[in-house]
């Protein structure tokens, strides 16, 4: 399968369908969700029937954010109701969780992950900070072909979606392309508000806004909190037990790989989570505070994702088993670091 489409060739082939049923990651994140449905909305903007599928339930934490979007539930065989199924935001089969079944019916992938499978005809731009700068990019294309009109309903979607893959635009995936992107599309939603406070309040529900069940889940990760190889790694591991135990879901703890990443000394933090629909099953999520590659690891695994920031899912019988191989696997990634200096 080609790897190495245009923008312009994956224009055609939106273009072209007339039914889209759009699909992004498991765990899904601001960027995801956020291009999605801009991509959907500019689709159904061009007179055509579009939808946005995940595995997993919306967060909560982007309800406010995505605002009348409808809910992504799939229903079995709905995919035949639509001409072109489209991938946005995944770079790997095993990201689109219990939709990996419809992987060799998409027949078109948008993303900016570096590392991960080649699943489909795709663009993938490593460059861009988010699957959302890479839809900025179509948005333009369309309006200049007079395809479409400046919507700031489009422009907050793909606001929100570089905003959050950027951390608000502190993170080293920021260049100058992402901020002309930012302030285009801001300057768009002020428009249509009259200078109002959306921009301000989106940001303060995607990275402040806390409910009291997630300060408890951030509790619960700083007591699971460990340090391996010599405080260098920073890991939270959750069970499914620990999550009964403390009353918590999975959606409660989606922002705990924040915790290790904030201590002192540590250079990769990892936050790993046993899954609710198979006990053998661990989602590891990783960052990286210096210069080491952890889509590398994570690739090595069936995932993917950026240079310091990517995740992956591995089998292991139970949680000691888990952290052990997650252990081994970016402990070796730091020890080379070292040997490389």
């Amino acid at each position: 399968m080609p790897n190495n489409l245009t923008l312009s060739a994956v224009s055609d082939i939106l273009c072209r369908a007339r039914r889209v049923l759009i699909l992004i990651h498991h765990n899904p994140d601001g960027d995801a969700a956020g291009s999605a449905f801009a991509l959907s909305q500019m689709l159904r903007k061009m007179g055509k029937i579009a939808r946005v599928v995940c595995a997993d339930p919306m967060p909560k934490r982007l309800r406010f954010t995505l605002r009348e979007q409808e809910d992504w539930v799939y229903t079995a065989g709905m995919e035949s109701e639509y001409d072109l199924l489209c991938a946005v935001d995944t770079a790997s089969v095993g990201q689109l969780g219990t939709l990996g079944h419809l992987a060799d019916k998409i027949g078109v992938s948008i993303d900016h992950h570096g590392t991960g499978e080649v699943f489909c005809p795709a663009f993938v731009d490593p460059a861009a900070s988010a699957a959302g700068e890479i839809l900025f990019d179509l948005y333009q294309m369309w309006r200049e072909e007079g395809k479409l009109s400046p919507d700031a309903d489009i422009a907050r979607l793909l606001y929100t979606a570089i905003v959050s893959d950027t951390g608000s635009f502190k993170y080293s995936n920021t260049t100058k392309k992402t901020m002309l992107a930012a302030a285009e599309l801001m300057g768009e939603i002020q428009s249509a508000t009259d200078g109002g406070d959306d921009i301000p309040m989106l940001c303060h529900r995607l990275f402040e806004c806390r409910t009291m069940t997630e300060l408890h889940a951030q509790r619960a990760g700083i007591d699971a909190l460990r340090l391996e190889c010599d405080g260098q790694l920073g890991i939270v591991l959750f069970t499914q037990d620990m999550l009964r135990e403390n009353g918590l879901t999975m959606e409660d703890i989606a922002n705990v790989i924040g915790l290790p990443r904030t201590v002192d000394g540590v250079k990769i933090a990892l936050a790993i989570k046993q899954s609710p629909d198979d006990p053998t099953t661990w989602r590891i999520s990783s960052r990286a505070n210096v210069d080491v590659d952890v889509s590398a690891v994570c690739a090595s695994f069936g995932g993917g994702g950026h240079k310091r920031a990517a995740g992956c899912s591995i089998c292991a019988p139970d949680a000691e088993s888990a952290l052990a191989t997650a252990v081994t696997a970016f402990g070796k990634l730091l020890a080379n670091a070292e040997e490389a200096i």
